[in-house]
């Protein structure tokens, strides 16, 4: 009878237990450094803690979606039973970590989860407690491609007369597709040329706002040669190189011991819209090893300091919010010193950041975003772009595939038409290959 009550005290007390979320990540290959877009034979990592008293019953399901990250409703796209990882696997924090109590980490697909991901694309996850009648306690978002097509992309230094110095140092990319001159409807693997009609180029870990080049956009900076060719290019003239990231390392648990506030040294932070600042990750964040209390999480006082305080609010984005805007993370006037503060949890590691102005609409969504304002813009800035070529597949009812990708930098110096290529499967046109290991 004792034995019974104690099983049932504890599903009570799963039951009851609210899981909160901390420190979601997810990107390529088990590889820090790399955001979460790989080809079809690579693996998306998955990884998160959680402050629950016992091991939660949560499970993570997939969903493909457009290019506009629409979720498709169709079961051929998300049959439930290839689309759902269920029994997930924790490790209990270590000895000396506080705020969490266990750790997820997986990598997507593998042979122990029934998860499949059998077309390329779009696909968004969410993360639900199965004791919580489903709730969704996280979401997060990464894209599949294919190497069917071959891709190759061209980075330039452009100045563009539009703009005032140093706004006007823009890159112009140009990126080469070749189709296949042949469609034979039967053959799934087919290309129908009329339906390759979109490319995104996204800058380092911005999945969720590319740059978009479209045969139907009014965008008067974007072109697209050949629309009725196997050949075809699809170019934009005016994607900023911006500046680096600034970097946030509150690796050294001497400097910043755990349990006490950490203010950032050679705070507080100022604009660098004239200056360019140091080399980052690209946007990456590398925490420490998962051993002992170096795993644990830090409160940081992030602090801003502005001569001319801006119309639009003021967010800080980075690794630690997927590099999203998002309302919670705006920085407040501290009434006293008049500086911007935000107080955040973060894992202990380095970490690339920066500063966003915006405004928030009724939805609390942040619009009119300005990325370059606080930060600048500068050509000796290195970027890491990924160029996706979409295809709207007429199967199922229609959906979006990635049928080509490159990976590449641009130039990184501060000479005019300066230019760099990269193509994707590589070929001996590649004048620059772009390799994992290529990092700053």
């Amino acid at each position: 009878m004792q034995k019974i009550f104690f099983l049932l005290f504890i599903a009570v007390l799963s039951l009851n237990a609210q899981v909160d979320i901390f420190g979601l990540r997810t990107y390529a290959n088990d590889d820090e450094y790399r955001p979460p877009v790989v080809a079809k034979n690579e693996q998306i990592t998955i990884e998160f803690d959680v402050t629950t008293s016992l091991p939660p019953n949560l499970n993570i399901i997939f969903k493909h979606a457009s290019k506009d990250w629409i979720a498709d409703n169709n079961i051929f796209l998300n049959y439930q039973p290839k689309t759902r990882s269920e029994n997930l696997s924790y490790t209990t924090a270590p000895a000396g970590v506080y705020h969490y109590t266990f750790r997820y980490k997986n990598s997507f697909p593998n042979n122990r989860n029934f998860a499949e991901f059998v077309y390329s694309g779009n696909y968004l996850y969410t993360i639900i407690d199965r004791d919580a009648n489903d709730k969704v306690c996280a979401e997060g978002k990464f894209i599949i491609a294919e190497t069917s097509v071959p891709v190759t992309m061209k980075i330039e230094n452009k100045y563009h007369p539009d703009y005032a110095s140093p706004m006007n140092q823009m890159n112009t990319i140009s990126v080469f597709v070749t189709l296949p001159s042949e469609y034979t409807a039967a053959d799934e693997t087919s290309i129908y040329q009329p339906d390759v009609r979109t490319v995104d180029i996204i800058r380092n870990w911005n999945i969720d706002q590319p740059a978009r080049i479209g045969m139907d956009d009014r965008d008067s900076q974007t072109f697209v040669e050949g629309i009725t060719q196997s050949d075809r290019t699809f170019w934009k003239r005016d994607i900023p190189t911006g500046n680096e990231y600034r970097r946030m390392d509150i690796s050294s648990a001497s400097f910043y011991p755990n349990n006490a506030l950490v203010v950032l040294k050679g705070q507080p932070d100022v604009s660098r819209f004239q200056w360019q600042s140091k080399p980052d990750a690209n946007g990456a964040s590398k925490l420490k090893a998962f051993t002992g209390s170096n795993s644990d999480y830090l409160e940081v006082e992030m602090r801003l300091r502005l001569a001319n305080p801006p119309a639009k609010k003021i967010f800080l984005v980075g690794g630690f919010t997927e590099w999203n805007v998002l309302p919670e993370y705006e920085m407040k006037v501290d009434s006293v010193t008049g500086l911007f503060k935000l107080r955040l949890w973060v894992r202990r590691g380095v970490h690339d950041y920066q500063y966003v102005l915006g405004d928030i609409d009724e939805n609390g969504k942040v619009i009119h975003q300005d990325w370059f304002a606080l930060e600048g813009n500068d050509w000796r800035t290195i970027n890491r772009f990924t160029a996706l070529v979409y295809y709207h597949d007429q199967r199922f009812g229609g959906f979006d595939r990635v049928i080509g990708y490159v990976r590449g930098r641009n130039p990184g110096t501060s000479e005019n038409n300066k230019s760099t290529t990269v193509t994707n499967p590589l070929s001996q046109t590649s004048e620059t290959p772009f390799k994992l290991q290529d990092r700053k």
